[in-house]
């Protein structure tokens, strides 16, 4: 697998540019209307959220968890298919835009989303499948945009992560979960060993041309 990567300071620099003169608005998404908000990270301007709903699989009537659900896409498209899916964010204007995404899909009756840090808001509650596109740089974020894309020093959220992950999981539950060749990708398969989790690579693809490899995962 190839860890080579770009100068990985220009992609949040870049990110923010684009953020910065961000307005509401609603626009679709693979075929689920979004909410595109202030202060939330813009699934428009990455391939990443994209690349996610159409490699993603969900089992008929499952019960999913997605984490730092950002708009609610990729929640949205999982409703399609599971029987209950609760997403949740960190960020509140993340939690108030990807509400807004679910009613303008009209699945309320499907989709709960609530706000908290990683497993917070469902704790002792276990599910399926847990989605999660998660920030994968490393670095502290510092303001609430800047937690979609920084997980901290030495990725500190994703080691988090795949500690708490287990205790959510049904007893044959997955994990799918996704990275980028600008991610320190050696250091988070050594988290993922060291985890004791089954590596499965579900779909690979190229962004922005050659400069980024994306590798969607599914752990169990």
């Amino acid at each position: 697998m190839a860890t080579t990567k770009p100068h990985t300071r220009i992609i949040p620099w870049v990110l923010e540019l684009l953020h910065r003169r961000l307005r509401p608005r609603t626009s679709v998404l693979e075929g689920v209307r979004i909410q595109i908000c202030p202060h939330v990270f813009n699934p428009l301007v990455s391939g990443t959220t994209r690349f996610f709903i159409r490699h993603m699989i969900i089992p008929r009537g499952s019960r999913v968890l997605e984490l730092g659900t950002g708009t609610g896409a990729i929640a949205a498209f999982a409703a399609r298919y599971a029987k209950r899916v609760v997403a949740t964010d960190i960020n509140p204007y993340s939690v108030k835009c990807a509400k807004e995404t679910i009613r303008l899909n009209r699945l309320e009756s499907v989709v709960d989303v609530k706000q908290g840090n990683l497993f917070e808001p469902v704790q002792r509650q276990r599910f399926d499948l847990i989605l999660f596109n998660p920030p994968y740089l490393t670095g502290k974020p510092r303001d609430l945009l800047a937690q979609a894309w920084y997980a901290g020093p030495q990725c500190k959220l994703i080691y988090r992560f795949l500690v708490e992950a287990p205790r959510n999981l049904t007893k044959k539950g997955r994990i799918q979960i996704l990275f980028s060749s600008v991610a320190p990708l050696q250091e988070i398969l050594h988290m993922i060993e060291q985890s004791n989790f089954q590596l499965e690579i579900l779909a690979t693809g190229r962004l922005l041309g050659f400069l980024e490899t994306l590798y969607l995962f599914q752990l169990r």
